[in-house]
């Protein structure tokens, strides 16, 4: 792969993210959709996925400076912010990830349905944005999604990912998992070895 590509393909992932964290940012204060108080369920912690991809590694922990949450660093991961939230990209760009974080209006527990909901109208500036499915995990609810990324005059690309929704009281952690297309194997497994590593503080 030549330096061109790298490049190019460092930009298009960091856009993806951005663009997804601007729509977050837009969408902070409290959510406009209906909250109802109801127990969020728990699957059983043989129902997280598995994947034949080995977990990437991680070397070292960032946190959050409001003292939040910390969360593992991928080896050689570039840490940069966007939106007011930390961006997290390999070198060559292929995935970010980032944790956003969404206040609400209250502390009752949100049904898994408003959870997926609140991600999608976080992140629906993220260009052709959809929720496929989601998936109770012992760490929270994990949504995976789709979309595409348009650069200059090429056609657009497939990006995919996934997200971990932890609700811890009065605010929704987002835990955002971007991939390019040949990177997009990776994703399950980095969400695995990063939900591992996520502690609130």
């Amino acid at each position: 792969m030549n330096r061109r590509s790298i490049g190019w393909m460092g930009n298009a992932a960091i856009a993806l993210i951005v663009s997804l964290l601007i729509g977050a940012s837009r969408g902070s204060k409290a959510p406009a959709i209906s909250l109802q108080a109801s127990m969020l369920a728990q699957a059983p912690s043989d129902a997280v996925p598995t994947t034949v991809e080995a977990a990437p590694a991680l070397s070292g922990r960032y946190e959050d400076p409001q003292g939040t949450f910390q969360i593992g660093l991928l080896d050689g991961v570039i840490t940069t912010t966007a939106g007011g939230s930390p961006l997290f990209t390999l070198p060559d760009g292929s995935l970010s990830y980032s944790v956003v974080q969404l206040p609400l209006d209250s502390e009752n527990p949100l049904p898994e349905v408003t959870l997926v909901a609140l991600t999608n109208q976080a992140l629906n500036n993220g260009e052709g944005f959809q929720t496929q499915t989601f998936t109770s995990v012992p760490q929270g609810l994990q949504i995976d999604w789709t979309g595409r990324l348009s650069q200059g005059n090429s056609p657009p690309q497939s990006i995919s990912g996934s997200v971990l929704a932890n609700q811890q009281g009065a605010r929704v952690y987002l835990l955002v998992v971007a991939a390019l297309e040949e990177a997009a194997a990776q994703v399950s497994p980095t969400l695995v070895a990063l939900a591992a590593s996520l502690e609130f503080l």
